[in-house]
C-alpha cells in the first residue's frame, strides 16, 4: 500500500484516525523533521489509544516549536481538538481520571487552550512529581505565556 502526508490528511479530515497514523507514520519515516504530519499524528495517537506514543511526538515537537502547536488555527487546520475536548468531557485535572485522560487532554488542550493544557500538566505533575518531561513542558508552556503578557516586558 502506498502512504502519503495527503492520503493522511483526507483521513484526518474524515475522522479516520487510524488511517491517518498510519499515512503520518509513512511520512515521517522518510521526512521525520514534517512537523505538520508529526501535529496530526499526536491527535491521531490520542484517538487510537496509543496515548504514550502521542506523549512521546508530543514532548518532542514542543521542545522544537512549541509555538506551532499553540498556534494552530482551528479553522484552517481542520483541528478536532475543540470536539475532542467536548466528547471527553471538560473535566477539571482535580477530578480522580486516569492518568492516560489526563495526559491525552493536557496534550489537546494545548491546541486550543494554553491555560487550560498547563492546568492539566500540572495536576499530572502533582501525581508524579519526579517527572522531567512534565517538568519542563510545564516550564515551556509558562515561558510561552510570560513571553505573551505585555507586563512582562
Amino acid at each position: 500500500m502506498i502512504y502519503s502526508e495527503m492520503l493522511g490528511n483526507k483521513h484526518f479530515l474524515a475522522r479516520n484516525y487510524e488511517n491517518a497514523a498510519l499515512n503520518f507514520q509513512a511520512t515521517l519515516n522518510s521526512d521525520p523533521v514534517n512537523k505538520s504530519a508529526r501535529k496530526k499524528i499526536i491527535i491521531c495517537y490520542t484517538q487510537i489509544g496509543k496515548i504514550r506514543e502521542a506523549f512521546e511526538n508530543f514532548y518532542l515537537l514542543v521542545k522544537e516549536d512549541i509555538e506551532f502547536i499553540i498556534d494552530t488555527d482551528m479553522i484552517a487546520d481542520d483541528c478536532p481538538c475543540a470536539e475532542l475536548t467536548e466528547k471527553y468531557g471538560n473535566v477539571f485535572p482535580y477530578q480522580k481520571e486516569s492518568s492516560d485522560l489526563k495526559l491525552m487532554l493536557a496534550m489537546l488542550w494545548l491546541y486550543c487552550s494554553v491555560n487550560q493544557s498547563l492546568n492539566f500538566f500540572k495536576q499530572i505533575l502533582v501525581e508524579d512529581p519526579e517527572n522531567l518531561r512534565i517538568q519542563e513542558i510545564i516550564s515551556l508552556i509558562e515561558i510561552k505565556l510570560n513571553s505573551n503578557n505585555p507586563l512582562t516586558h
